[in-house]
């Protein structure tokens, strides 16, 4: 009796339906002597490698002299950005139904170039991936930030599961995206590229230094 109800269980756990948001962000620190431009578009081939809907921007840089230290990228909360307004009131009661966590956008203020490429794959998860590349006087920066909404369970979740068998998770296509562009700046710009810090983990990857690592 005790194993068919575990049995049961983990049927239940199985064909519950979940939903979750998940957060993911990367800083890579880039030496090179190449411009704005070659950098910039090493990134976005490397980005437009996993993805079909990608905008891109390059902000014009008039009079803004390179500074010291590189800019970082901030997290918006669209919910809270829009209060008082239907849709940001919307925002608001879906973010409490989610535990919390808001709509939220990365805002890459005062970067050279920035991307924003979008995967959907319907009954599963709807992904942004955020790409902000910030010049400094030594180099650049590349901050990611990725989030995403992710289905789990339910009598789909075996589709679901052929699928990511096939095109991986979204968690494996933001570290997969995320590394190709790393790769592709560090062959087209001839760069050396460091990853600063990031989370989760984005994995032991061989030819990208950690952090204090030569």
């Amino acid at each position: 009796m005790l194993a068919l109800l575990a049995a049961c269980g983990s049927t239940n756990t199985y064909l519950a339906n979940k939903t979750s948001t998940v957060e993911m962000y990367h800083i890579f620190d880039i030496r090179t002597t190449a411009g704005t431009a070659t950098v910039a578009k090493a990134a976005a081939d490397g980005l437009g490698q996993n993805s079909n809907a990608v905008d891109t921007k390059t902000p014009l840089q008039m009079g803004v002299a390179v500074p010291a230290t590189p800019g970082r990228f901030t997290l918006v909360d669209m919910g809270a950005k829009m209060a008082g307004t239907g849709i940001g009131a919307m925002m608001q009661m879906a973010a409490m139904q989610n535990g919390g966590v808001g709509m939220k956008t990365a805002n890459c203020e005062g970067a050279v170039w920035t991307a924003r490429a979008q995967r959907t794959i319907s009954g599963s998860s709807n992904l942004t991936l955020y790409g902000c590349l910030y010049r400094y006087q030594k180099g650049f920066h590349l901050d990611t930030y990725a989030v995403f909404q992710k289905v789990e369970g339910g009598l789909q979740q075996v589709t679901r599961d052929i699928a990511f068998k096939m095109v991986g998770t979204p968690e494996e296509w933001v570290n997969k995206t995320i590394l190709d562009m790393v790769r592709s700046i560090e062959s087209g710009a001839n760069a050396k590229v460091t990853h600063l810090e990031g989370q989760p983990e984005l994995g032991a990857e061989p030819g990208i230094a950690k952090f204090g690592q030569r």
